[in-house]
């Protein structure tokens, strides 16, 4: 990417710190985000932060205003990861310099996923715009969770189970300041001790959670690989099913009804994911992966068909320790084209639009509209026909500040 050099560090850290730039970006090839075919020769003005206007025919210079010529290169949203673990101001730079404007991070170790949104928003480092639940409500959900929340530790040495307590979970997360709340549906698949087609909490403590975080008008988000779990999850009244893996089709249904949203994670579970490593743990989840792979694909491609939206994600951390830290929004576009059945347009407004939808934030970004934020990023070539295009972005502006400007991209004639 364009950020390696201590230098280039602080040059980026300053623009950020910087207020947002008024910007022309011109003669553009515009993919909106929404599924509209893409639109040449457009000039996206940015005022404030905000986009002003989108015309086929450039403003006049004005002062103080920079103009940059596209050159016919794509402009899209900026990408938004429903579904990522990001934790700290390392890797929030990693996921903005891969495109990512905005990322719903679903769970958070001893609060640094807090802290680091924070961070972004004060201006004081470069990352996404995060929204974060602060850990994971489930019936056993570990000593980090009950250090975090000492209140329940009554529950440590069982389960952290019933609607009230669930609810006053809920409660403890809103407090701590989350903009979203993560349940866990079933078990989890990425540790070797344990099940994922086995449900976790109940349809009554999951719709305990829903009910106490619309008080505050937050959604919850459920984690969820087995079949019953899934259901439980939707009946609830969730806004999400995270990961999916085994959904059958009455829920696939229910979820069209309701407009509830899926979040598959599909390139975290593909071979791009895998553990390297020969550990006897490591080698339990290399052969779940697959096991596990097949039937999530297969419900990717039955959703897809039945018109549930999906929204993309990477289920990762941006992190170069880990292997779920090589994982981008890239990665599980490619796939849903691939393997879902995804036009290529579909596959864009999966990360940009519904992405936007599932966290409840269209009216701010997730497209390219004049009022949302200026969330934009630019590649050198046609990422509709080539998603190799979206791995290394050209150009990257959050709220109006350019964060991400690679070589060659030239200020048009007449700037001032």
């Amino acid at each position: 990417m364009f950020i390696r050099s201590v230098a280039a560090c602080f040059m980026l850290l300053s623009a950020f710190a910087a207020p947002a730039q008024d910007l022309d970006l011109v003669n553009a090839m515009l993919v909106d985000g929404t599924g509209a075919e893409p639109r040449p020769g457009v000039t996206v003005s940015i005022r404030g932060g905000k986009i002003t206007a989108i015309s086929e025919r450039a403003p006049e210079a004005t002062k103080g205003v920079r103009r940059i010529d596209l050159s016919g290169r794509y402009l899209l949203p900026g990408l938004i990861d429903a579904h990522a673990h990001i934790e700290s101001p390392a890797a929030a730079l990693r996921a903005l310099e891969s495109g990512v404007t905005t990322a719903r991070v679903l769970g958070d170790s001893n609060f640094q996923a807090l802290g680091t949104r924070d961070l972004v928003r004060r201006g004081h480092v470069p990352g996404p715009d995060l929204l974060v639940s602060p850990g994971h409500i489930r019936p056993k959900p570990g000593l980090a969770f009950f250090m975090a929340y000492p209140q329940f530790g009554d529950a440590i040495g069982g389960e952290l189970r019933g609607p009230d307590r669930i609810a006053e979970a809920t409660r403890a997360f809103i407090a701590k300041g989350a903009d979203v709340i993560k349940v866990g549906a079933s078990e989890r698949a990425g540790l070797p001790d344990t099940d994922p087609r086995k449900p976790e909490l109940t349809e009554g403590e999951m719709r305990a959670a829903v009910n106490e975080a619309a008080k505050k008008g937050l959604f919850v988000a459920a984690h969820a690989h087995a079949r019953d779990g899934i259901a439980n999850a939707v009946r609830a009244g969730v806004r999400s099913i995270e990961h999916g893996t085994w959904v059958d089709e009455s829920t696939l249904a229910e979820m069209k009804r309701r407009g509830t949203f899926f979040v598959p994670t599909l390139a975290v579970m593909s071979p791009l994911a895998e553990p390297r490593g020969h550990s006897e743990d490591e080698i339990t989840l290399q052969l779940r992966t697959p096991y596990m792979f097949a039937p999530l694909k297969a419900a990717v491609r039955r959703a897809h068909a039945l018109g549930v939206p999906i929204a993309a994600s990477t289920d990762g951390t941006y992190n170069d320790r880990d292997d779920t830290g090589r994982v981008r929004v890239a990665h599980e576009i490619a796939l849903y084209r691939d393997l879902a059945g995804m036009s290529p347009l579909e596959s864009i407004t999966a990360a940009t639009q519904n992405g936007a939808r599932a966290l409840g934030i269209e009216s701010r970004t997730g497209t390219v509209r004049a009022g949302l934020e200026a969330d934009l990023v630019v590649y050198e070539g046609d990422p509709l026909a080539n998603s190799e295009m979206l791995f290394e972005p050209r150009l990257v502006v959050s709220d109006g500040r350019v964060l991400i400007e690679g070589f060659g991209l030239a200020d048009a004639a007449g700037a001032n």
